[in-house]
């Protein structure tokens, strides 16, 4: 299917849907870093500025749009997350770009933090905001679910929980629906708590062959450099020791939404991750080179939907499109866990 992507940052999703089958039409984020390494990696669909400002007269025929909107103002990293963050009301620009085109299906992410914004209010009037789009203009509006989901289940090497809204336009007939809903999310692929599915991918399956940065072999990898940030292992976010053989913690892009990027500690204890280390951790394949300033580098890939995550997600909704999913009676007791609401 087709998708237009707001706050697209470097392609972390739109390199997923790709994998899983989609074609992505139009990209939008207002980072010029991101626009390079969007341009150099994926396509030139893309389109730089204030998504505020983007008229959706200028947007091609499509069937889902996605957003991983702004999440600093949700982030439990963010410990000065207000309500009334500014950033939060970026996810009514989702709002209005779908009343206007209204397209079939869409797919908007974001970070855990935001359950419990607002003793959890907020995120059921962005649930409810989502429901009711278009429905004033006499349109039908949208089923949508929400979804508390582990990228780590999926075979990314790290502990990565996202929000993820799965709205589909009540234009498409209830049978339909249901059967998408009853196949949402896409089944656990790792585990390592339960025997029929693979452990969960380790940061030494992930990074274990890579050569240490300065040295002739780390010449030959693309962006496999870091920062000569101190290490200081203190048990705070960033300042942790790491296990070889479990996932990695969460890649971030910045700590309270307004310093610099957060970069883990190696397993060895002597220096930070590289870029291409991190990058790996958030499933980006190798030859996917990254610009900007090393910083940069860092954010766009800390801000970025875990490929392999993203890919999964997607299967599920090009499975539909072409009629391969079947009709389950019941949601399984996981996925009525797993469905917030």
């Amino acid at each position: 299917m087709k998708v237009v992507s707001l706050f697209a940052g470097c392609g972390g999703l739109d390199l997923g849907l790709i994998k899983a089958g989609h074609k992505i039409v139009f990209a939008n984020d207002f980072d010029k870093d991101c626009q390079i390494t969007y341009e150099k990696n994926i396509g030139k669909h893309f389109w730089l500025g204030d998504v505020k400002q983007l008229d959706t007269s200028i947007l091609p025929e499509y069937d889902i749009l996605t957003g991983g909107f702004p999440c600093q103002g949700f982030s439990v990293a963010n410990l000065y997350r207000e309500a009334s963050d500014s950033r939060n009301e970026l996810y009514l620009q989702i709002v209005r770009i779908i009343s206007e085109t209204k397209p079939k299906y869409f797919l908007a992410e974001n970070v855990p933090g935001l359950l419990s914004l607002g003793k959890g209010e907020i995120a059921k009037m962005i649930l409810n905001n989502f429901k009711n789009i278009g429905v004033a203009d006499g349109f039908s509006g949208y089923d949508v679910k929400m979804y508390l989901l582990n990228a780590a289940n999926y075979g990314v090497p790290q502990g990565r929980k996202r929000v993820i809204f799965l709205g589909v336009s009540n234009e498409i007939e209830k049978e339909k629906r249901e059967i998408l809903f009853q196949n949402f999310p896409p089944k656990k692929t790792h585990d390592s708590n339960d025997p029929k599915l693979k452990p969960f991918k380790t940061l030494r399956e992930a990074i274990g062959d890579l050569p240490e940065p300065n040295t002739k072999e780390a010449e030959k990898i693309l962006n496999h450099y870091g920062t000569k940030h101190t290490v200081k292992i203190n048990g705070y976010m960033g300042n942790r020791k790491l296990d070889w053989d479990k996932p990695g913690p969460t890649m971030v892009g910045r700590g309270g939404g307004t310093g610099g990027p957060v970069i883990a500690v190696h397993p060895n204890c002597k220096r930070r991750f590289t870029v291409r280390e991190t990058a790996r951790i958030q499933s980006f394949p190798d030859n996917f080179e990254f610009y900007g300033s090393v910083s940069s580098q860092f954010r766009q890939i800390g801000n970025a939907v875990a490929v392999d995550f993203a890919k999964h997600l997607g299967k599920v909704l090009k499975d539909f499109e072409d009629g391969k999913l079947k009709n389950k009676k019941a949601t399984s007791r996981v996925q009525a866990e797993l469905q917030l609401v």
